[in-house]
């Protein structure tokens, strides 16, 4: 039986796992697809937005403990920054970045000592890292859901049938 950490953490790697599943086996074209077109999400997409959640909450503020960042997205002037990807962005790289985030957010996870433990935050006060990890299992599970909605959407279309990006 795992204990709370573990369990948390073995949920949140689960996820990340089924996003990058969903990308498996399709083509540049089906990872770009705008579902609905024009206003709907991609799958790229999904995993930009994902990329820069971890690295917003688990690189930044968890590991850097708070600290102000460049990085850190105004949610105000633009609210979906992260699911923005230029034509010019392969694929390979944009899983990539998902992945590398990822591994760096472990590496914050591994110098904690408790999940009561808490960064400091401007909007919230003080928030803990168990509240950061529920936050970030509820968003991948909620965008590995969606990814593989995408993904069957692409896999049924028609050539031609759904618009590219």
């Amino acid at each position: 039986m795992a204990d709370e950490r573990e369990a948390l953490e073995g949920w949140l790697d689960y996820f990340r796992a089924l996003v990058v599943l969903a990308l498996d086996g399709l083509d540049e074209m089906s990872l770009r697809r705008r579902i609905p077109a024009e206003r709907g999400s991609s799958l790229l997409g999904i995993v930009k937005h994902l990329t820069e959640l971890e690295r917003t909450w688990l690189v930044e503020r968890w590991g850097e403990r708070g600290n102000p960042t460049a990085h850190a997205p105004s949610y105000v002037d633009d609210p979906d920054p992260g699911f923005r990807f230029a034509d010019v962005e392969q694929p390979e790289d944009v899983v990539g970045s998902y992945l590398e985030v990822c591994e760096r957010g472990r590496d914050a996870l591994a110098g904690s000592e408790s999940l009561d433990d808490a960064v400091r935050d401007d909007r919230r006060g003080h928030i803990e890292l168990r509240w950061i990890l529920l936050h970030l299992i509820t968003e991948t599970a909620r965008y590995a859901g969606q990814a593989q909605v995408l993904r069957d959407a692409a896999q049924e279309a028609e050539p031609g049938e759904l618009s590219s990006p």
